[in-house]
C-alpha cells in the first residue's frame, strides 16, 4: 500500500470517527440548551456537594492481625492420603498357648511319621551322557558303517558296535543314528543327528 492510499484510509477512518461521535453526542447537547455534558456533569456535582459525607476511620491495627478461629485443612493441591488402618488386636494368652500345643503336636506328627517311613531308595543310575560326534555314514545300505570322533580320533562303527565300552550303535540311517546304552536295557535310545 503506497503512502498516498495509507493517508486516504487514515481520512476516511477520521471522518467515520466524528460522524459517529455527533450521532451519539448531538442529541444530548441539544436538549441541556447548548450547555452540553459539561454543564449536566457540574449540576449533579453541585447537587452530590449539598449533601453530607461521612468519614469512616481506618483502623490499621485490625488489618495486621490474623484471623482467630483459622485452622488449615486439606492442601487442595495435594492427594488425599488415607490415614493407615488401626492395627489388628493381638491374640490373647490363651490363642498364643493352643497354638503352640498344635504346633509342638504337628511337630510330634513329623517325626513319628518319619520314624516310620522306610528309608529312601537309592538314586537309579543314570547312563553315562553321549559325547561322542556324529560325523556321518558311508558304505552300501546294507552294512553302512557310522564314523563318529572325540575330538582326538575318529571311529568307525556297525551296527551292533560298542564304542568307548559305554555305547552301543543300535541303528544307523542316512543323516542320524540310534545309541542305546551298555547296561542299561531298560534306557531309551538316543538318537544322534550328524553333528551332535
Amino acid at each position: 500500500m503506497s503512502e498516498q492510499q495509507r493517508r486516504n484510509l487514515m481520512l476516511v477512518v477520521l471522518a467515520v470517527l466524528v460522524v459517529v461521535a455527533a450521532w451519539r453526542y448531538l442529541p444530548a447537547m441539544l436538549q441541556d440548551g447548548g450547555g452540553g455534558l459539561g454543564r449536566s456533569a457540574r449540576d449533579r456535582g453541585g447537587a452530590a456537594a449539598g449533601e453530607a459525607v461521612r468519614v469512616v476511620t481506618l483502623d490499621v491495627g485490625e488489618l495486621s492481625g490474623e484471623p482467630r478461629d483459622y485452622s488449615p485443612g486439606r492442601n487442595p493441591f495435594t492427594y488425599y492420603q488415607k490415614p493407615p488402618p488401626p492395627p489388628p488386636p493381638g491374640p490373647t494368652p490363651e490363642e498364643l498357648r493352643q497354638r503352640a500345643e498344635a504346633d509342638r503336636l504337628r511337630r510330634e506328627e513329623l517325626e513319628r511319621q518319619r520314624a516310620d517311613a522306610p528309608p529312601p531308595e537309592p538314586p537309579k543310575p543314570q547312563p553315562p551322557p553321549f559325547q561322542l560326534t556324529y560325523l556321518g555314514s558311508f558304505g552300501p545300505d546294507h552294512r553302512r558303517i557310522a564314523v563318529f570322533s572325540d575330538g582326538e580320533e575318529i571311529y568307525n562303527a556297525l551296527v551292533g558296535d560298542v564304542l568307548n565300552d559305554k555305547f552301543v550303535v543300535a541303528d544307523i540311517g542316512f543323516e542320524s543314528v540310534t545309541i542305546t546304552y551298555v547296561g542299561f536295557p531298560d534306557e531309551p535310545a538316543t538318537r544322534v543327528g550328524i553333528g551332535g
